[in-house]
């Protein structure tokens, strides 16, 4: 025992977590409501000698048990666990602290958990993996194991193959990130995405779908608990079993880790990349005997060659083309990660659709003029589209048709006369067509507004909605966007009735988490990076005049246009993009 440390806690119920910030404070959280002698319902801190920090909010409180804290290098405190309100306000099993102690509510709430969170991971870039004893997440069935984005809604990219299962209640006890991307998971279960693993398993980082190379043998005899990953890679099981693959180990065992005691380099270290995205190597140094993985943690970095190898290698990856901040992902080759930088992207311009000719009328900056490039797609009952469809980092354009009573895109992938190059149905007569990058992969897709539900498709392909959104009224205009620059296209819609745009930042069913007076009733919305920042403002047309004279805002609040300028005839119809591919 420590004789300097006195933790003044006295709990009066059990402590279940702690974390252990970078000044020395300790963070405590379980199922107390009092901790030295005063009233701290199931979360408080500790200075470092142990006494009560009366500095961390006092009224700080969770209506129920908490199981998991994670912090954040912003020093806000993730915390899971049995609860339904956080400091008053309704959080499900999951929520956010600023580091005072206070509810963090730029952290939106998840969607309704139908069980307890015991296990909390923040991901490089953010994300967050959570495990325990739930099978539903904000209505989608997830089973024990999901991942949040860093505002907190659900991220649908990942843990869509079963969760585990094989237990009359499968539970997730304990997640643990190691360096090269992937996910361990220990607890109850005897299955994860359908396939034998007894106990413990290993999740790819990119979509939670099972690591089959990560080779535990009949694995524990009982439910793991605990998980600790070592510098050397190995990895430190902790729980209720008696033998691990046979092996008699009582409660306890380690694992090697991948290729262990293999020394191995990497170059280069940092990798910078225009907006336009491109390809790039990695050359790997390591000796013959050792094999090694180079994986992806994000969607928008694809590794083309060297998935896999032994001994000296390269790894070939190409980076996505994108619309929007910059931002930062990570490759994590031989256990070494290479930092991918992205730059970025450029602003949009404005082009127009005339229905009296089936052309198109793209313009490169924002000012009145002529047309720089004008060619003929599309028919005059046509509703024009505008979107990266190919991933190149240039905005092309294509139609939204009904064809013998079938709704269909048509999309191209240059802005110049021709077929599309590709068309498929999706939607109903009747429905509004979007576009956007639902899922942050670098490629916009399309989807459908219908009656106050938006129904998006991740890919440009026939098929179901993979994201179904109840959001505004089905009197309202859609008008979607990346409103704060997370790369990933979200909702929004303007209300003629009264004026007011509103937008969510999550592809949630809910309430507007922000709302905004611009414009007129007759006026056209639309959304667009005007000014190259990330984020996409609105901008309207309007007639004046007998010409259209376009409104551009830069940022969501109201005020005056910070951009105006004529363009266009009465009846065109505005599109909106990066026509020349400029970074």
């Amino acid at each position: 025992m420590d004789t300097g440390f006195v933790a003044e806690t006295d709990a009066n119920g059990i402590v279940y977590a702690l974390a252990l910030r970078s000044d020395g404070r300790l963070l405590v959280a379980g199922d107390f409501i009092a901790l030295a002698g005063q009233r701290r319902e199931r979360i408080a801190q500790l200075e470092p000698s142990g006494a009560l920090d009366a500095s961390f909010n006092p009224n700080a409180a969770a209506n129920g048990a908490i199981f998991a804290l994670a912090l954040q290098p912003n020093g806000r405190v993730l915390v899971g666990g049995a609860f339904t309100q956080v400091n008053g306000s309704p959080r499900s099993r999951v929520a956010r602290l600023t580091p005072d102690g206070g509810l963090d509510l730029t952290f939106s709430q998840s969607g309704p958990m139908d069980g307890t969170v015991l296990a909390l991971e923040v991901q490089p870039d953010g994300r967050i993996v959570i495990g325990g004893a739930f099978r539903f997440v904000s209505g989608i069935e997830r089973n024990g194991v999901a991942r949040l984005e860093p505002g907190g809604a659900l991220d649908t990219s990942f843990g869509a193959f079963g969760g585990v299962g094989g237990r009359l209640l499968p539970v997730v006890q304990a997640v643990r990130l190691q360096p090269n991307g992937r996910i361990l998971i220990g607890g109850d279960f005897t299955t994860v995405n359908g396939t034998p693993r007894n106990f413990v398993a290993r999740l790819n980082g990119l979509d939670g779908s099972l690591d089959t190379g990560f080779d535990i043998g009949s694995g524990a005899s009982s439910a793991v608990l605990a998980l600790a990953l070592q510098a050397d890679g190995r990895i430190i099981l902790g729980g209720a079993f008696a033998t691990f693959n046979g092996t008699p180990r009582a409660g306890i065992v380690r694992l090697l880790g991948d290729d262990p005691g293999c020394a191995s380099a990497v170059l280069p270290a940092v990798a910078n990349v225009s907006a336009l995205g491109g390809e790039g190597v990695v050359t790997v140094t390591a000796a013959g005997s050792c094999t090694w993985r180079a994986v992806s943690d994000v969607p928008w970095i694809t590794v083309l060659s060297g998935a896999t190898g032994s001994g000296n290698g390269t790894v070939t990856y190409r980076v996505a083309a994108h619309r929007g901040r910059a931002r930062t992902g990570t490759l994590t080759v031989s256990g070494r990660t290479v930092t991918v930088n992205q730059a970025v992207s450029a602003f949009e311009t404005v082009g127009l659709f005339r229905r009296s000719d089936g052309f198109f009328y793209l313009r490169n900056s924002l000012t009145s003029g002529f047309a720089d490039v004008a060619f003929f797609f599309g028919q005059g009952n046509d509703i024009p589209l505008s979107g990266d469809w190919d991933g190149d980092g240039t905005t092309t354009i294509g139609v939204f048709r009904i064809v013998s009573g079938a709704a269909t895109f048509f999309l191209r992938n240059s802005n110049s006369a021709g077929f599309a190059d590709v068309s498929f149905s999706f939607g109903a007569p009747g429905d509004i067509p979007v576009v956007g990058d639902w899922n942050g992969d670098g490629r916009d897709t399309v989807g459908v507004f219908r009656n106050g539900v938006f129904l998006l498709r991740n890919t440009n392909s026939a098929g179901m909605a993979d994201s179904i959104v109840n959001f505004g009224l089905g009197t309202d205009v859609p008008v979607v966007g990346d409103w704060d620059g997370n790369g990933t296209t979200t909702v929004g819609c303007y209300r003629r009735a009264n004026g007011f745009f509103y937008y969510r930042n999550d592809l949630l069913s809910g309430v507007a988490e922000g709302a905004l007076f611009y414009g007129l009733a007759d006026d056209l919305p639309f959304a667009g990076d005007w000014d190259g920042d990330g984020r996409d403002g609105i901008g309207i047309v309007r007639l004046t005049e007998g010409s259209w004279r376009f409104f551009l805002k830069n940022e969501l609040s109201p005020g005056f246009a910070d951009v105006s300028f004529n363009y266009g005839n009465v009846n065109d119809l505005p599109v909106v993009g990066n026509w020349n591919g400029r970074p």
